[in-house]
Formats: structure tokens, sequence, C-alpha cells
């Protein structure tokens, strides 16, 4: 971890990774980051921080903060801020580094409760010219060149994303190892702390997962040693900045090569859009619930749900159709 942290902020940090959780910990580090300079400024060590210390950060958030261009901190981003800051007071008082959590008082600040994933996504035809377009990108470029291997690549990481609904992080985290080509099924071990299971992949996803593997992933590593599914020409595995910015330029080539999906233009697609795609699409045509959860690896229902919202046209009909008055 950064030598720009506390040595307490440190020690969580390394907590945090030793319990296979490095994307929460690089979070949380940023996050903290924040918090620390802000004491730095008033000149508070962080282990003799107070409740009122605590709160009046809290305070600085909500009057004081503001962004580049000018506006206020959203009430869930402040809300999260304050969370990261309990949670590792929290973990220093359970270890007896701190006498008592001076963050234990303090209510996050909460934003509008919302019904539905706040996210951008792609509608099946977007989805399917994103596709087209990295299947056009690969024909374009020379045969058995490492720029055909990249557009191979990334062929298949974002049809994977789509067809399998996998985080980000469990995407690009993905071993050779992981994928079974012969039961189209691919192996999250882990993903967000949690154990995972054994998940289907669609057959038209795993066929260009298992060309990409046999043709093009060894022109990327020429000759390198890695056990990643996703390496690139300079690093044994894709990482997360390199996901969105091969994502970012594919859905800028998609809307370039296909004028009439004006829509896709205006929205912001993310790395987590995919994600919520993958959810849309299923259960617009007929995936359970319950099935959709497992195949997302929500611990929760009620989060499968904030994927699926039904909309009223659908309520609509099922009322008429169930309702004996209707």
């Amino acid at each position: 971890m950064s030598a720009e942290h506390h040595p307490a902020v440190v020690g969580f940090l390394d907590h945090l990774e030793a319990s296979n959780k490095a994307s929460t910990a690089a979070t949380y580090g940023s996050y903290l980051g924040w918090y620390e300079r802000w004491l730095a400024e008033q000149g508070i060590d962080l282990l003799q921080a107070t409740a009122a210390t605590v709160a009046a950060y809290q305070q600085h958030l909500a009057n004081v903060y503001r962004k580049l261009d000018g506006s206020a901190l959203a009430r869930s981003t402040q809300g999260t801020l304050i969370v990261v800051v309990r949670t590792l007071y929290a973990w220093l008082h359970r270890r007896n580094i701190i006498l008592f959590n001076p963050a234990a008082s303090i209510t996050p600040a909460q934003g509008p409760k919302a019904l539905t994933v706040a996210k951008d996504h792609l509608s099946l035809d977007e989805a399917v010219a994103l596709i087209g377009t990295l299947s056009d990108l690969v024909t374009e470029a020379r045969p058995q060149s490492v720029a055909w291997a990249l557009a191979v690549r990334n062929l298949s990481a974002v049809s994977l994303a789509l067809a399998t609904g996998r985080r980000c992080g469990g995407l690009i985290g993905l071993r050779v190892a992981d994928i079974d080509v012969q039961r189209a099924e691919v192996r999250v071990a882990w993903e967000k702390g949690k154990t995972g299971r054994v998940l289907p992949v669609a057959a038209w996803a795993m066929e260009l997962v298992a060309h990409y593997i046999r043709e093009a992933r060894p022109l990327i590593l020429n000759g390198r040693a890695s056990d990643a599914l996703f390496p690139t020409i300079h690093a044994p595995a894709m990482t997360h900045g390199a996901f969105v910015y091969l994502l970012e330029q594919a859905v800028a080539a998609t809307i370039q090569r296909n004028p009439d999906l004006t829509a896709l233009a205006a929205k912001r697609i993310s790395t987590h859009s995919l994600r919520v795609t993958f959810a849309t699409v299923m259960f617009a045509n007929g995936c359970g619930i319950r099935s959709l959860n497992e195949l997302l690896l929500h611990a929760d229902l009620n989060t499968t749900a904030m994927y699926t919202p039904i909309p009223l046209e659908d309520l609509r009909r099922v009322l008429i159709a169930c309702h004996p008055r209707a």
C-alpha cells in the first residue's frame, strides 16, 4: 500500500487484500485518502480523532467540499465516504488499536432510495450491434497479427461479459483454467469476497472464447507466461482501466458505424452496464428472478429485483389476463 497512508490505514487495507478483497482495498484506499488529507489540514492524527472530528468531516463533505464543476457531492457519495471511515475505525477498535470508535455514533447521509439500478444499459439491438462492430474489427485486421489478436481478445471479453453478466473484476480475474470449453461452463472461484460457483455460458460466446484461447492469446503473450484469460501485450492480466478503455472504444465505434442507433449516443455505457444488460435481456426473455439471482451471484434477491424492473405495459397485460374484473 502507498506510503502516503497512515500506518493504521495501511494495516486495514492489507487486511482487506489478505481477505481476497483487492478491489475493495483499492477503492477504500482512495476514499480514506480524502479523510487523511482533511485530517492533515486540521492537524489531527487519525488515531486521535474524536466523534466531533468525524462529525466535522461529515459537515465538510456536505457543506464545503465541491467537485471541479462547482457542484456538491451527491448524498450517496457523502454516505459512502463516511461508511468507509466507520469501517476503518470499527476494524481498529476490534483490534484494540484504539480504545473507542469515534465514528460509531455517526449516521451516514443517505440518498433517495432507488428501486432500480441507475445505470444506462444496452438494448438487445445495441448489444447485437456492439458485438457486430467488434467482429468487424477482427475481420478488418491483418490475420494472425498482434492487432488481430487484440481485436479477437476484445470481442471475446465483451461477449463473455454480455453472455454471463460477470462483474468487471470477476471477468478480468478469470484464468484459462476457469474455462471449460467442452461443457460450456465458467468457474467463478471468488467474487466480491465470496466463493462462487460453476456457471453455464451461451454456446456462441464459448465458441469465441475457445477460438481466442487457441489462436489469439498466444500471439498476445508472445512467449510470456500467464494464467490470466485476458492478458495484454504489456501485462500478464488485463486491468480494470484497460477493460474500461476497450469498451469505450468499442461503443464509440458502434455509434459511428450504426447511425440508426440514435439512443446509444446519449447513453453512458460502463463496464457495469454490460452486467445490467445481461440481467435485463434475460429477464425480458422469461428468466425467473430466482435463476437470475444465481447467475448474477447476488447474495440478496432484492438486489436482483433492482436489476429487473417490470415495465408498466407488462403489468397491464398481467392485470388484464389475471384479474377477474379486468
